[in-house]
């Protein structure tokens, strides 16, 4: 009886040391053509648990105590096919390489389009407001990668985005790399991503202020109110502070995901600074 009681206590102690020190896991991604994937987004889906790969493919996800063994990790992004594994599963390899197979697409119909001659901006110019939302709050490395913050923008005719800016209020990184996505609405939040490619804008020098983004060589032309994301995929190794302004009480809503795989969050009566340029 002692010794069952011994051994118990021995396999409690090793599982509690084995959590403890297995907390997190690392990993690389590839196409099946071998090519390492970019600023994929890698998360326990659901939680605020995630990150992007680096610009070599590799990427480290860290648990924590609520994680358990069944919960799913998704890696995601744009022209592949979602893969999911169970945390469990990631931990059992001990090389772990992810392969990401291209997702075939439709051939979409062809579309006669207007001249797009009439132009107009659209958003919030405000900026000097009391709140910033914040894209980097963890102690982790790495681990606020794919926070991601939005805007709606209504639309209700065909429509070509062509200028994206976005107001930095504080930032203190050398470098820092943006992912612009376009999402349609589902349910009142953002849905599907319409883009057929990454649009990645690199910001260097500590620099704050308005930023531009070029949009109308990618195309993107839609017939209803989209959200338009920045997403934040890399930060120079020196750095703490990064956010955007929030002014209160004016038209949005405003949008924000803590997190790659993590859920959107709706404020109907914010909005972050953002304009978009747009013609029909």
């Amino acid at each position: 009886m002692k010794n069952t009681i011994l051994i118990i206590i021995c396999t409690l102690l090793s599982i509690s040391i084995f959590s403890q020190q297995d907390n997190y896991v690392v990993g690389e991604i590839f196409s099946t053509e071998e090519k390492p994937l970019d600023y994929v987004n890698v998360g326990v889906i659901g939680t605020t648990l995630g990150t992007v790969s680096d610009a070599h493919g590799k990427f480290q996800l860290y648990f924590n105590e609520k994680v358990k063994a069944n919960d799913t990790v998704r890696f995601s992004s744009i022209g592949y096919g979602d893969q999911e594994f169970t945390v469990a599963e990631l931990k059992s390899k001990k090389d772990l390489k992810i392969k990401m197979q291209i997702q075939s697409t439709q051939l979409q119909e062809v579309v006669v389009l207007p001249d797009f001659l009439k132009t107009k901006t659209k958003g919030s110019k405000r900026t000097k407001t009391k709140m910033n939302v914040f894209y980097s709050i963890s102690n982790k490395p790495n681990q606020n990668l794919g926070a991601e913050i939005g805007r709606k923008f209504k639309i209700k005719k065909t429509t070509k985005l062509n200028k994206l800016r976005f107001f930095i209020a504080k930032n203190n990184f050398d470098t820092v790399r943006f992912r612009i996505n376009v999402y349609h609405l589902k349910k009142r939040k953002p849905g599907k991503n319409i883009l057929s490619q990454n649009i990645i804008h690199e910001v260097v020098g500590k620099k704050t202020g308005w930023l531009e983004v070029d949009l109308s060589p990618y195309q993107i032309i839609s017939k209803k109110s989209v959200v338009v994301g920045v997403e934040w995929i890399y930060h120079s190794k020196e750095g703490k502070y990064l956010t955007l302004p929030i002014a209160m009480f004016t038209n949005g809503p405003h949008f924000y995901k803590y997190g790659s795989q993590s859920k959107w969050k709706r404020f109907a009566t914010m909005s972050s600074a953002m304009e978009l340029d747009v013609s029909y």
